[in-house]
């Protein structure tokens, strides 16, 4: 189906409310399953989704977080059955 899967989570987003990059979401193509889990420098997870129309607005317990890096874990399943494991950071810009 396809030579290599493209998987895709932006390096900043800016939770501001003006409609542009306001949450964080993952994308890509060739993506049958996948867990993204985002921790805080401190090692604490603060969000976490399977779904992808569910992506992180930069809340954690319903309150804003300050700017930021902030650590993703992301695994992958493809429709190839291949798994994709990926990590990096985003910075939170308000």
């Amino acid at each position: 189906m396809c030579d290599e899967p493209f998987v895709f989570v932006p390096n900043a987003f800016t939770p501001n409310g003006d409609k542009e990059n306001d949450v964080l979401y993952v994308r890509g193509i060739w993506i049958e399953k996948f867990v993204l889990r985002i921790f805080d420098r401190w090692g604490e997870k603060v969000f976490q989704s399977s779904e992808v129309d569910n992506g992180w607005d930069g809340n954690f317990k319903g309150k804003p977080l300050p700017n930021g890096n902030f650590v993703y874990k992301l695994s992958v399943l493809t429709y190839e059955d291949k798994i994709i494991n990926k990590s990096g950071s985003s910075t939170l810009v308000r």
